[in-house]
């Protein structure tokens, strides 16, 4: 029986990069026997060829395959492919990397549903992703169903049958958009596809370098013939009218006009952006009709009427109007829930140089503000798609890695009208499960940042979510004494901490406060929810004269962070004054000082003794009623008993 998958990784010259592809494979979690991972070296100069070597002695099953330079990764990929003895190929470049459980989850959802495709789910620290695509787990979907065209790097999990069966191979040679012509290829022939979406996959990660392929200045007219091959695809499988326009919509946004856009117009020479727009407008003549153009949104759309009747200088000034487009967030109220859940009422608008963007009253309906929209903008140009097409989220994403999860339960999108104007707001309550916001699992080690993302008027822009200075919310401590915490950042905004080192929690210990309970008890708020309580907890008092005096510290109760003084009626014999107060952790974090002092004074006496008297009658009345209870009645038989015996 043959391995379930074959990784193909093209090679050529990669140096120290290539260690983290080499580690991600060699360290997951598939067995050895149900993985063969196939380097095709394409005529590298470097050590590599030896490296690679020197990987296949150590490890039966890497396979290692050396080819002349054919300077794309085209034919290494097909040579590997047909080398392939695996149920299903993925394609690996030499400087990204997979996560330990990628290939077994891939295979272990598509094979379960009979796949041509697999999907997973992609991170990049420094290229852009659609991370919409991977919203939810697509077990079995097709590219009618599902938004596939939205990823278009060969980057997958493919049926090695089918593809011998519907002879797909990869474009060889130097050309542009040959990842879309492969996948667009795939996608139409494809039975099914499968969407992993609960686990990052596949990492993109950036270069110290930055020797990673990325954007680098096309020859419109070459890069538009390519272009032409990919529509060729959708044509041969779809009829002129709505469906046919929606595949051609992702084109037209990203592919046309996306490079009209920001800082491709800002620096590029003045003959390459007449060539750019020539070769753009003519494209559009050809294949495009204005029907595509009424999905794009109320921003893209009069663009899309400048690059068909305007100039390059008209269409700079709108692009670079749309630039000044930002998303801002603001937080409401922020509480601890339990475990490691927070509930957060967050809310995001868009602004345009820091004032709301303004949408403008018509009778047709609402309208994108000329000022954006561009002077020639008719009002069809700049109409705003209904309520219920726009979108909003919570987005927790990691710092440094970029891992990017949607928190459950989308935000409520609505207009805030006022006179003829009205702004979009997205708001709403989500539950922030620190241990579950993963896609079921804990997020990754480290900083997450929250954003609100707003999703409308054709454009996505995010709002970094902000803190109140006061914000104090506990931390939570897990049953491994990892510490997990919502807190507000040097910048003001509100990030999470997933697993962070123990210390955290000895700060948040030292700002521990004394605070007086329901009658007259004392509690101290800790600050600190522990998943598997702590014992043997004590805060111990130093007066100004030296005198000791320990107090042990009961389990908290409906107020996870505030555990209870157990101090009994010997505490009205303690003089007022100040003393110093540190906790003591045995067996956890030893001695916290407490920035904090407990303060001893007549008042708080007062309360403790009214509290004591009150304590002690209602123990007397409990004790005289207990007495009474157990009083023979005159009517007992036991009672009668003993009378008798006693006249005798």
């Amino acid at each position: 029986m043959g391995p379930k998958v074959s990784v193909v990784v093209p090679v050529w010259n990669p140096g120290s990069f290539l260690d983290p592809c080499i580690e991600s494979l060699l360290g997951q979690s598939m067995l050895p026997e149900e993985l063969e991972l196939i380097f095709v070296d394409d005529g590298s100069t470097d050590e590599t060829p030896a490296r690679l070597a020197e990987l296949a002695e150590r490890h039966d099953h890497v396979r290692v395959v050396t080819i002349p330079n054919s300077g794309w990764p085209g034919k290494p990929r097909n040579v590997g492919t047909d080398l392939a003895a695996g149920e299903y190929v993925m394609y690996v470049d030499q400087d990204d990397a997979l996560q330990p459980d990628s290939l077994a989850r891939m295979y272990g959802l598509g094979a379960a549903n009979e796949a041509d495709v697999v999907l997973g789910k992609v991170i990049s620290d420094f290229r852009g992703v659609h991370h919409e695509l991977y919203r939810r787990q697509r077990p079995r979907c097709d590219v009618f169903s599902a938004e596939l065209m939205n990823s278009l790097t060969p980057h997958k999990m493919l049926r090695v049958a089918f593809l011998r069966e519907h002879d797909i191979r990869y474009p060889e040679g130097r050309r542009r958009l040959e990842d879309q012509l492969f996948m667009a290829k795939i996608y139409f022939a494809a039975r099914a596809a499968t969407i992993v979406s609960d686990y990052v996959c596949y990492r993109y990660q950036r270069r110290a370098d930055g020797g990673n392929a990325g954007s680098r200045q096309i020859d419109p007219a070459g890069y538009y013939g390519n272009l032409r091959e990919v529509l060729d695809v959708v044509d041969a499988y779809t009829e002129p009218g709505p469906q046919r326009d929606h595949f051609y919509l992702r084109f037209l946004r990203t592919e046309m006009l996306g490079r009209l856009s920001g800082a491709d117009l800002a620096s590029a020479p003045e003959d390459y952006l007449s060539d750019l727009h020539h070769e753009v407008r003519r494209l559009m003549e050809e294949r495009f009709p204005s029907s595509v153009d009424d999905g794009l949104g109320a921003v893209l759309r009069p663009r899309a009427s400048l690059v068909r009747r305007g100039t390059i200088a008209e269409i700079a000034d709108q692009a670079a109007a749309v630039a000044r487009i930002r998303g801002v967030a603001r937080l409401t109220k922020v509480r601890y829930r339990r475990g490691h859940q927070f509930s957060l009422t967050v809310e995001g608008r868009l602004v345009v140089e820091g004032r709301p963007l303004l949408l403008e009253r018509a009778p047709s309906g609402w309208l994108l503000p000329r000022e954006l929209a561009g002077a020639a903008a008719t009002d069809d140009e700049r109409a705003v798609e209904p309520v219920e097409e726009m979108r909003g989220d919570l987005v927790v994403i990691h710092r440094s890695d970029r891992d990017e999860w949607f928190v459950p339960s989308p935000l409520q999108v609505r207009l805030e009208v006022e006179g003829d104007h009205a702004e979009v707001v997205v708001s709403g309550v989500v539950t922030l499960d620190l241990a579950s916001a993963a896609g079921g699992r804990p997020l990754r080690r480290g900083v997450h940042d929250l954003v609100v993302r707003v999703h409308a008027l054709g454009l996505t822009r995010n709002g970094r979510l902000p803190a109140d200075p006061a914000l104090r919310l506990p931390m939570v401590v897990d049953r491994k004494r990892r510490v997990h915490r919502l807190y507000q950042n040097a910048r003001g905004q509100l990030s999470a901490e997933v697993a962070a080192p123990p210390r955290r929690v000895l700060n948040n210990l030292a700002a521990a406060r004394f605070i007086d309970l329901a009658e007259g008890r004392l509690g101290v708020d800790l600050g600190v929810v522990w998943t598997s309580q702590p014992t043997g907890l004590s805060v111990v008092l130093t007066s100004e004269a030296g005198r000791v005096l320990t107090w042990p510290l009961g389990p908290p109760g409906r107020r996870q962070t505030v555990w209870v003084v157990a101090a009994g009626p010997g505490r009205l014999l303690l003089p007022t004054g100040r003393y110093r107060a540190r906790l003591e952790l045995p067996g956890w974090s030893g001695q916290v000082e407490l920035k904090e002092p407990f303060v001893l004074d007549a008042v708080r006496r007062r309360r403790w003794l009214r509290s004591d008297i009150t304590r002690s009658a209602r123990s007397a009345a409990r004790w005289a009623r207990h007495v009474v209870r157990r009083r023979p009645s005159p009517t007992d038989p036991d009672h009668h008993h003993e009378s008798g015996t006693a006249s005798r």
